[in-house]
Formats: C-alpha cells, structure tokens, sequence
C-alpha cells in the first residue's frame, strides 16, 4: 500500500489506466488462452480418440524442444529488434501453424502423430519469440517501480488464461469439431498479433545490431548467470522442478484421468483447470504475504510441500478428490515461482535481466522434453502413471535438502542490490 501512495505522488500513471499496459495485457491473456486450448486438444486427442498414451510424449517432445530452442534465440532477438515486432510475428505464425492443423482435421479422419508432432514442433519455434520479448518490452511500457506490480498482474492473467482455457476446450470439443476449435484458437492469436503493434513504448534505446555480435550476446549473458553463484542455484533448481513435476504430473494428467479414474473430457478440464485455479488463488495469497526474507529459503519449502502433496495425488481413486489435490499443487507453483522471479529481478544486473530471465525459463524447459521421453519409456515398458508420480515425488524433496546446504547463499539472499 505505501509503495502505491508513493507511485501515485510522482505522478505515475496507474496501471489501470495505461493503454499500453492493458493492451499488453490482454495480448498476453489472447497468447496463453491459445496455447493452454492447442495444448489440451493436442493431448486429448492423442489419448482419447488414438489411444496412444506413450506417443502423446513425442508430440509434447516436440513442442517443448522446439520452444526452448526458439525462447534461446527470442531472448537476443527481442534485445536487438522491436519488441511488438517480434511478439506480432510469434502470434500470427502460430495462427497459420493452427489454421493448418484445422484443415488437417478436416482432411484426416484421423490425424496422424507423425503430423501432430510436426504441427507441435512449428508451434514451439512460433510461439518460443514470444515470452522474452515480452519480458523485454514490460519495462519499455511501464516505470521502474511500476515492474513488480506489472509482473504480478501479467503472471495473474496468464494463469487466468491457463484456467478457463482448459475448460473452455474441454467444452467445446465435447459439442464441436476439433478443427473448428483450432479456427478459434487461430482467431485469438489473429487479433493478438494485431492488437500488440499498437503498444506504445517509453524509453525506448536504440538497438545494437552491427556493434555486438549475436552470437557474442548470447554468450555473455550465459556467463554472467553461471558465474552468479544466486543465479545458478536458481537455475539449478528451475531445472530440477520442471524435470520432476513436468512428465509424471503434467505430461501424466489426461493419461490418469482417463486410464485411473476413468473420466471423460470435461472431467480432465476440471482438474487441469483446478491446477491451474490453484496457480491463481496461490499468487493472490503470496502477492498478500509479500515475502521479503528468505525468499529462497521459502522457495525450498514450497517444493518439498509440493513433492509431498504430488505423492498424495499419485494415491486417489476419484474425480472429486483429484480436483482438491491438484488445486493445493496449484497453489504451490507460484509460492515457488514468485520469490525466485523476485530474487532474479533484485539482484541481477539491469542490463542483463532479459537475458537472464531468458536463459532461466529456457533452462527450466530443458529438461522438460528429457522428462516426457523418459516418462513416456517408462509408460511403454508398462510402468502405472500413478507409480511415476510416487516416485517422482521422491528425488524431489531429497534434492531440495541438497540444495538447501550445497547454496547457502539462498538463505542469505533477502533484498535488492
């Protein structure tokens, strides 16, 4: 409240009343409502109507691979061009990607994994622009002091997107075509990709584009976070997080509402939509806590409290008793997400924090395509997913008490430069 009356007395505009900021908002909400229904049809129509629950990994291989390499190269292109450039282009590629994907559903009767992993792999490389260059031009849109208010209401909205877009789907595709769904979703990125040319930016730097090399940015900004003994725990533990909850838990979901708890396809939309509900109450109750101390230390917490709870998942045998588990899971994942992210934004370099930022999320998904195809062996050679999600838990909580006296400095960590 304090840090609010005193944004209002130097005159800053409001959030609320930035035409930039909400446009920027409302092209975020367009972008992650998109990808969270591309996502669900991709995995419902793998499980439900092909059968093959070992292939929805390659599919998802695909897509995550083919972004972490794309959000690799984005994070230097959105330093060196027009950032609204860039974020135009991510949205009305994907919107071909899913225009293409809609006429393959109308040509097939049944799709297949062969195309569906192309189609995912082209909406990686599309959409892998899009976050660090939007991550790059927040600060171009509001004031300094106005950032940790703009990334708790841009990660709100995202998280808004991932909750009604699940259910959304889910619906819809219960009623509709799947190629007429991809229309949709095609329509959204449409108007995103339209919507965020008439950004207006403040401050705006020239570009460097002959003076520094791509190849040599790129390469600092990797140095500068692994030499950052805070940035590489945080690293460290973005990857060990996304390896151990991404294939069991997420890649696993549709697989164990559909094969554990024999649900349909608006059942798997409530308890993927219940995570993603926990995600938003989760936020609200860390932006009301707002923790200043021992971020890292809470952090650490919070990811052994979510192996335990993923362990206690692993067990339920309904419907209604998923939908509770998973909202706490939920929960968990921004009391994990937001100190670190407001850890990074403290302590690294100004000049450096979009390719730090970068470098971490695409670190975080590194090891996410690892996760499906070693999730996916394991349901081939006939392991239960519900064994995967015990077991995953495990490794889980044992590296949190690693990390917690391997990196003492993320105790230490507490406050800005």
């Amino acid at each position: 409240m304090e840090r609010a009356k005193q944004v209002e007395e130097a005159g800053v505009i409001p959030l609320s009343k930035s035409k930039s900021f909400i446009l920027l908002w409302l092209t975020t909400v367009s972008s992650s409502l998109s990808l969270s229904m591309f996502m669900f049809i991709q995995s419902w129509y793998v499980v439900e109507d092909l059968g093959r629950e070992a292939a929805l990994g390659i599919v998802l291989v695909c897509l995550t691979g083919m972004r972490m390499i794309s959000m690799i190269v984005g994070g230097v292109v959105a330093d060196r061009s027009r950032q609204t450039t860039v974020m135009a282009f991510s949205d009305l590629s994907l919107a071909c990607v899913m225009i293409l994907l809609a006429g393959a559903f109308m040509y097939f009767s049944e799709v297949p994994i062969g195309i569906l992993a192309v189609n995912a792999a082209l909406f990686g490389i599309c959409g892998g622009f899009f976050e660090p260059a939007r991550d790059a031009l927040l600060p171009k849109v509001v004031k300094v002091e106005q950032l940790t208010r703009a990334n708790s209401s841009l990660q709100a909205a995202i998280q808004i997107a991932l909750f009604t877009g699940p259910l959304l789907t889910g619906v819809l595709v219960n009623f509709l075509s799947y190629s007429f769904v991809l229309m949709l979703i095609g329509m959204f990125l449409s108007f995103s990709g339209v919507g965020v040319l008439f950004i207006k930016q403040i401050n705006e730097k020239p570009k460097q584009r002959g003076e520094i090399l791509f190849k040599k940015q790129l390469t600092e900004g990797f140095i500068y976070t692994w030499q950052s003994s805070l940035l590489r725990a945080l690293l460290i533990i973005t990857i060990i997080v996304n390896f151990f909850i991404s294939g069991p838990l997420m890649m696993g979901l549709p697989i164990f509402v559909e094969g554990v708890l024999s649900g349909s396809s608006i059942d798997f939309s409530f308890v993927q939509g219940g995570f993603t509900f926990g995600m938003i109450f989760g936020s609200i109750v860390i932006g009301l806590m707002n923790i200043q101390r021992k971020r890292g230390s809470y952090a650490l917490y919070f990811i052994a409290l979510q192996g335990v709870v993923i362990l206690v998942f692993s067990q339920v045998t309904s419907i209604a008793a998923a939908i509770s588990i998973i909202i706490f899971i939920g929960m968990l994942n921004p009391a994990v997400n937001i100190p670190l992210i407001s850890m990074i934004q403290s302590h690294a370099d100004p000049q450096k924090v979009g390719r730090v930022m970068s470098l971490i999320r695409t670190g975080s998904l590194g090891l996410i395509p690892l996760s499906y195809a070693v999730t996916s062996v394991f349901l081939g050679m006939g392991v239960q997913i519900q064994t995967l999600m015990a077991w995953s838990s495990l490794p889980l909580i044992l590296s949190v008490v690693v990390l917690y006296f391997s990196y003492p400095i993320l105790k230490a960590a507490t406050r800005c430069r």
